[in-house]
């Protein structure tokens, strides 16, 4: 990713790994990001690793951010078999909160709240870029 200040975290292919990466999202958007577009960056990120855990079967993923102005930016690569969660088929709707997987609401949730998504297959790699327009409200509503 060419932004500036782009940070990365190598994960392994665990769901464990999900509260880590929500610690190291929430570390990084401390640093002067919008709560709201903090908030829509960690779900999207948690359930896009989610799924290729799931899916994939890969055994590393590297997530990196960088800011681009407005724009958060997130590059997910990972080694597994070939999975595109923009094309991805959308799972059932669950009946209820508790009814819901881990994952399961994954590419609604993306699409819903992602300004961009790109989807590519290269080197036996699969690379998922997101984009999230930094919203100017700076706090939450109570």
């Amino acid at each position: 990713m060419s932004s500036l200040g782009a940070i990365r975290l190598l994960l392994h292919n665990d769901l464990a790994e999900l509260d880590r990466l929500a610690g190291w999202i929430e570390s990084w958007m401390h640093q002067g990001v919008a709560l709201d577009s903090s908030f829509a960056v960690q779900l999207c990120l948690e359930e896009a690793v989610a799924n290729i855990i799931m899916y994939a079967a890969a055994e590393e993923i590297a997530v990196e951010l960088a800011r681009n102005g407005e724009t958060l930016v997130a590059c997910i690569e990972d080694t597994g078999q070939q999975f595109d969660p923009t094309q991805a088929p959308p799972p059932a709707m669950a009946k209820s909160l508790k009814d819901a997987k881990v994952g399961g609401l994954g590419i609604h949730l993306i699409r819903r709240f992602a300004s961009g998504m790109d989807y590519e297959r290269r080197d036996g790699r699969n690379r998922l870029t997101l984009r999230f327009v930094e919203s100017s409200s700076t706090s939450r509503p109570e």
